[in-house]
C-alpha cells in the first residue's frame, strides 16, 4: 500500500515541477541595443509540434527594415494550465519583441 502512495507523491512532485518549468521565460537581446516600439504574438502549438502546419511563421511589421531588437518567450499562468490540463497537446506561447533603432552615426545620442 505504501508503495502506491510513494508512487502518487512522486508523479504529483513531476507535475509541480513541469508546472514551475513552464512557467520560465527566455530573453534574447542585441549587445548596445536601442529599441523602438514592438509588439506580442501568441502562437498555438498543437499535437506537440506534429498537427502544426509546417512552415507556420509569425509575420510582423519592422517599417525601418533594421530587425528585432529583443524578444521574449512565456507562457502565462492561463497558458500553463490549458498545457497541463490537455497533456500538451494544445500549447499557447506569447512572444513579445521590441524593434531595432538602427546603429546612429558618431556623435549622435
Amino acid at each position: 500500500m505504501w508503495i502506491y502512495q510513494a508512487i502518487i507523491v512522486v508523479l504529483s512532485l513531476c507535475l509541480i515541477g513541469q508546472c514551475l518549468a513552464q512557467g520560465g521565460d527566455v530573453f534574447l537581446v542585441l549587445e548596445n541595443s536601442r529599441p523602438v516600439g514592438g509588439g506580442r504574438e501568441v502562437m498555438t502549438i498543437l499535437g506537440w509540434g506534429f498537427a502544426t502546419r509546417a512552415g507556420r511563421s509569425a509575420c510582423i511589421s519592422d517599417p525601418s527594415g533594421h530587425g528585432i531588437n529583443d524578444m521574449r518567450f512565456s507562457m502565462s499562468l492561463g497558458q500553463i494550465l490549458l498545457s497541463v490540463a490537455t497533456l500538451g497537446f494544445v500549447r499557447r506561447v506569447t512572444i513579445d519583441y521590441r524593434l531595432f533603432a538602427g546603429n546612429s552615426p558618431a556623435g549622435e545620442s
